[in-house]
C-alpha cells in the first residue's frame, strides 16, 4: 500500500507544484496551465491500456521501473525552468509524457496484483482501503510538496521561482526513488 500512496503523492505533488509555478511565476492562464498536462494524460491513458500486453516475465519490473522513469523525468523538468522562464519546449513534452507512462507502470501493475489476490468476500473492504490510501497519498503529495514549493518560493531574489521548482522536483524525484526501492523488495512468505 505504501507504493500506492507514493504514486498518488508524487502525482498530486508534481501537478500542484507545476500548476503553482505556471500560474504564479510564469503567469499562464488556467487554460494554458491545464493544457500542459495533456502529454501526461495521454501517456497515462495509452500506457494504461497497453501495459498488460507486455510479457508476464516483465511485470515484476514494471512498478520499480515506473518509479525510476518518473524520478528521472522529474529531475529533467527542473533545469528546463532554470532561468525562471517557460523554457524546455520539446524536453518538457517528453518529460511530461514520461511522467504519465511512469505513473501507470508504478500504479496499475501494483494495483492489479493487490486486487487480484483478494477473495471475493473481501473485495468491498479492500476497495475501501485502496481508495483511502489513494486519497491519503493525494493529500500528502499536495500538502508536503506544495508546502516545500511555497516555502522555497518565499525566498528573496529573482530566481526564487526556479529554485523553488527545482527543489520541489528533486524532492518529488526522491519520493519516486523511494517508491522504486520499495518496489524492489520482495515479501517473504
Amino acid at each position: 500500500m505504501l507504493r500506492l500512496a507514493l504514486v498518488m503523492a508524487v502525482n498530486a505533488g508534481h501537478m500542484f507544484v507545476l500548476t503553482l509555478h505556471f500560474q504564479n511565476a510564469l503567469h499562464y492562464s488556467a487554460l494554458r496551465t491545464g493544457l500542459t498536462a495533456v502529454p501526461t494524460a495521454l501517456a497515462y491513458g495509452a500506457v494504461g491500456l497497453w501495459w498488460r500486453r507486455l510479457p508476464r516475465r516483465l511485470h515484476p519490473f514494471l512498478v520499480p521501473g515506473g518509479f525510476v522513469v518518473v524520478s528521472a523525468a522529474l529531475v529533467g523538468i527542473g533545469p528546463a525552468f532554470k532561468d525562471g522562464g517557460a523554457g524546455g519546449g520539446v524536453l518538457l513534452v517528453v518529460a511530461y509524457g514520461a511522467i504519465g507512462a511512469g505513473l501507470v507502470f508504478a500504479h496499475s501493475p501494483h494495483l492489479a496484483a493487490v486486487l487480484g489476490s483478494v477473495r471475493t468476500e473481501h473485495a468491498a473492504d479492500v476497495s475501501g482501503l485502496v481508495v483511502t490510501v489513494n486519497q491519503v497519498g493525494l493529500l500528502l503529495g499536495t500538502s508536503l510538496f506544495g508546502t516545500l514549493f511555497l516555502n522555497r518560493l518565499a525566498e528573496a531574489g529573482a530566481g526564487a521561482p526556479s529554485r523553488a521548482l527545482w527543489g520541489s522536483m528533486l524532492a518529488l524525484a526522491g519520493a519516486a526513488a523511494v517508491g522504486g526501492s520499495a518496489g524492489m523488495t520482495r515479501r517473504r512468505t
